[in-house]
């Protein structure tokens, strides 16, 4: 069986009729906030309810304070159950263009608070979570948990989790104001979600094509058409690395954790994980 629920994991491992095998996958998940409006943002406004001239999420202190509020690890600890690891960038480590010193962003609640008030929060905001109940592992109990981090920063926090048929078509048409999504690297390197991601919005090129809160920067753009004209690999990682950082730098969006996949068999087989989510017949064998 693949996408073993994480509640079962530690059953499972006592089991010696079982055997489980896991990898980390390509598949990040993170939050996506609402940078298409300079005015008010549907679903945040100010800490009694009022609505707010100007979007607070445009400000890289306000998306940078919900970013350090985050608690990676209680997260992967405690609802992905050691099923997950934190997260600072699209790829995992040993992938091509991952970039070494770009690690999870460090939970830091009483900086995120003076940069709240730095960018003229001091008594906080309001805002609503969105995400779906069906889509990716564990995905309700995440924003949950996000929700609480964010309260103990003076973010109130409603959280709002919906069938993916619903929810995705309204964050496509960027009803949301925080948002859960989740993005697996198919070519495993970073081109493929720079482009879906983080590029400027132009149906015209097909970029930015799931950048459902609209990230705008110009700069990482034309990274991004400069790896893609370079031939030599070794080039074309440096831009690469150069491009995510730049993206991770400004919160573009808010990474919290790439998941591990894990599948179970029957203690008499043996198989070999990939870090795609399909299991392959051809990959298992009768235990030696």
């Amino acid at each position: 069986i693949d996408f073993v629920p994480t509640e079962a994991v530690a059953d499972l491992r006592g089991n010696k009729k079982v055997r489980l095998w896991e990898r980390l996958s390509l598949r990040l998940v993170f939050l996506g906030l609402d940078q298409s409006r300079d005015g008010s943002s549907p679903f945040v406004h100010g800490p009694n309810g009022e609505t707010l001239a100007k979007n607070p999420l445009k400000d890289q202190r306000v998306r940078e304070a919900l970013s350090i509020a985050i608690n990676r690890s209680a997260i992967d600890d405690h609802i992905m159950e050691g099923a997950a690891v934190p997260a600072g960038q699209f790829l995992p480590p040993g992938t091509y263009s991952y970039v070494p010193d770009l690690g999870p962003p460090r939970y830091d609640p009483a900086r995120a608070k003076t940069l709240l008030a730095a960018a003229g929060y001091p008594n906080g905001l309001r805002i609503t979570l969105h995400g779906p109940n069906d889509r990716y592992v564990n995905d309700a109990k995440i924003i949950q948990a996000v929700g609480q981090m964010w309260e103990r920063i003076g973010v109130h926090t409603e959280v709002d989790a919906l069938p993916w048929s619903s929810y995705v078509g309204r964050a496509n048409k960027q009803d949301f104001s925080a948002f859960l999504f989740g993005w697996g690297t198919g070519t495993a390197e970073a081109s493929d979600p720079l482009i879906a991601q983080i590029a400027t919005w132009d149906p015209a090129k097909g970029w930015g094509a799931s950048n459902r809160g609209r990230y705008a920067n110009p700069a990482i753009d034309t990274l991004i058409a400069q790896a893609l004209g370079t031939a030599d690999d070794a080039a074309r990682e440096k831009v690469l690395i150069q491009a995510e950082t730049m993206a991770f730098d400004d919160v573009a969006i808010i990474p919290l954790h790439i998941q591990k996949n894990i599948w179970a068999t029957s203690a008499k087989l043996t198989y070999v994980p990939s870090v795609g989510e399909t299991p392959r017949l051809i990959d298992v064998k009768p235990a030696q």
